[in-house]
């Protein structure tokens, strides 16, 4: 299958998923409730969303250039931030296709090896998966009750329960499989290409140890999810029905947002709508309330990474031609 068939058909999947999380965000709503929400939203708690946003890819770019030092010392806070909203950009068009988007854009600008960057890439997402999971026991500690009742609502214990059985005994047959065909296997063509990306990735994972400014790499970490919080949180103070939710709601609430975000749908559109639609329900709001919520958050920040993908991918064109001149 080829690279432009698989693009077309995991844009389909997202765009085709994306619609049916927006007809079941959108069930049974009353939308003048909504169109009432919006007139009464106090747009600057929005405008302070949205600067700590970008904010947020600015602090993004900054410690993914500390992570890149070892690999390439040249690279420009600039060059960085560039790569960093290309991959927003492309995750707004096919899902998870914006890391690779990211690291392209570096090596049009700097030469840095795709497969080496894509290390720190992973690097990176492993430490935010773990900023992710403290967020998360946050989430438990402070509002069990909801995460249990919000698991209820997506029927999460069912589902689990009717995990087939031999997807298990399939995953053993494959193990095996592996481990008595793994010479015949290391002697094919593409295993070569495989073991020298793995050995790319490797050693971006190891630009870790290698980090000299653990400090302000740990720093820039921290504000990063600080700013994740507050571009969320803020805009409860943006509906006048929200403004008594509280900080450790506030964890609740980024907790759902982001396995929303977590769906592959494009951008994130229906998937976040969806979420909060539920994650609103369970703290005691009407579906049109979270509704509401969804859209001050996800809208205006979408146009932004619209907005800055646009700008990043007008830039890294000039800089191919600066560079070939």
């Amino acid at each position: 299958m080829g690279i432009l068939l698989k693009n077309t058909l995991a844009l389909c999947i997202s765009f085709l998923l994306a619609v049916i999380l927006i007809w079941f965000a959108f069930r049974g709503i009353d939308l003048e409730r909504i169109k009432l929400s919006f007139a009464n939203a106090n747009l600057w708690w929005i405008f302070i969303s949205v600067a700590l946003g970008i904010g947020a890819y600015w602090l993004r770019s900054e410690r993914w250039k500390i992570l890149l030092e070892p690999i390439n010392s040249n690279i420009s806070s600039k060059d960085s931030f560039i790569a960093i909203c290309m991959n927003y950009f492309g995750n707004l068009i096919i899902p998870r296709s914006g890391e690779l988007a990211r690291c392209t854009s570096l090596y049009s600008i700097t030469k840095t090896p795709v497969d080496q960057s894509f290390g720190t890439v992973i690097a990176e997402r492993a430490i935010d998966i773990l900023c992710f999971g403290v967020i998360s026991l946050f989430t438990l500690f402070f509002n069990f009750d909801l995460v249990i009742n919000l698991f209820k609502q997506i029927s999460f214990q069912e589902r689990l329960n009717s995990t087939p059985s031999w997807s298990i005994l399939v995953g053993i047959f494959f193990i095996i499989f592996i481990f008595l065909f793994l010479k015949k296997i290391k002697k094919l063509s593409f295993y070569s290409k495989f073991e020298k990306i793995l050995q790319g990735i490797l050693l971006g994972l190891k630009s870790i140890q290698k980090i000299r400014q653990k400090k302000l790499f740990l720093l820039y970490t921290f504000l990063i999810w600080l700013a994740y919080f507050l571009m969320t949180y803020l805009i409860v103070f943006a509906l006048p029905a929200t403004q008594e939710i509280n900080l450790a709601q506030g964890f609740y609430i980024l907790f759902v947002g982001s396995i929303g975000m977590m769906i592959p749908a494009s951008g994130g559109v229906g998937a976040y709508h969806a979420a909060m639609r539920l994650g609103f329900i369970t703290l005691g709001f009407s579906a049109e309330t979270g509704l509401a919520f969804g859209f001050l958050v996800h809208t205006p920040h979408t146009l932004i990474s619209l907005f800055l993908g646009i700008l990043a991918f007008i830039l890294n064109l000039k800089n191919q031609k600066f560079l070939k001149a």
